[in-house]
């Protein structure tokens, strides 16, 4: 089940206001250290260190939003492939006698309006309960089709039955990468470490430089590391802000069952 973490909670601008606020705190502090050190000793053995901490911070930066990307294009897939399990297993109900056939159907309608929340701000309120919904549905959809066994013949059964499972499989994998399927926290722990770390060493560069913050470059540094890490967080969080997991395909799927499964 969702369980929303304290991060999952905040806005997203407010995460990106409090990632530039402790990566500006730890240029400043980079900064004062550098005021009370010799300039000339801090300015020769710290240049080839920053070159080394940033190539590796680039490394680890591109690993991990690699890893956010591909686990939200993940999601986006599973949306699609949903929609069409449950649209080929509707169409599959066919191949049931009756009354199975119109008790599956029905049961098929209410499981893609559950499954369609077009409220961004009701999805992570509830998710669980669709979640539970969900899999009640799954169970009578799959008692009704063991009811069917004796007066459907086998091979058109296990056309049925094999639709039925692959729509309980997605479920099940749409959980696991939608909302347990995060980036595991010690690549967060050296992605924080090695960004701050730079950044206080940078701040120390610059500090040792005598020549002032220049906050005219300073700001957009440090906006620059902010954004992309914020970036990141959005990509790795179950329910989002700014970039949503379009839920189309199921919303054309529920309205395409308004039609087909409309009484006569």
């Amino acid at each position: 089940m969702f369980q929303e973490a304290f991060f999952d909670s905040l806005s997203i601008y407010a995460i990106l206001a409090l990632i530039f606020i402790v990566i500006a705190l730890m240029f400043e502090f980079g900064y004062r250290l550098a005021l009370g050190t010799p300039s000339k000793q801090i300015t020769q053995s710290i240049s080839p260190m920053a070159t080394g901490l940033a190539s590796l911070l680039a490394f680890i930066l591109a690993f991990t939003f690699s890893m956010a990307a591909s686990k939200s294009a993940d999601r986006k897939e599973l949306v699609l492939k949903e929609a069409n399990a449950v649209g080929t297993a509707i169409l599959r109900t066919s191949l049931l006698d009756e009354p199975y056939r119109s008790r599956s159907r029905e049961l098929f309608r209410e499981y893609v309006t559950i499954r369609v929340v077009e409220d961004k701000r009701k999805q992570k309120r509830v998710v669980n309960s669709v979640i539970k919904q969900s899999e009640a549905l799954q169970l009578q959809l799959w008692n009704e089709a063991m009811k069917a066994h004796e007066s459907t013949s086998p091979q058109q059964l296990l056309l049925y039955i094999n639709s039925l499972n692959e729509v309980i499989d997605i479920h099940t994998e749409r959980i696991n990468k939608g909302i347990r399927g995060r980036i595991p926290v010690s690549i967060w722990f050296t992605l924080g470490f090695l960004t701050f770390l730079t950044i206080g060493l940078n701040g120390l560069q610059v500090g040792s430089q005598n020549k002032g913050r220049a906050l005219v470059a300073a700001v957009p540094f440090a906006l620059a590391f902010s954004i992309v890490l914020t970036l990141i967080v959005e990509l790795d969080r179950p329910s989002r802000s700014i970039i949503d997991i379009s839920q189309q395909p199921l919303i054309d799927l529920r309205d395409s069952l308004d039609v087909m499964l409309k009484p006569k």
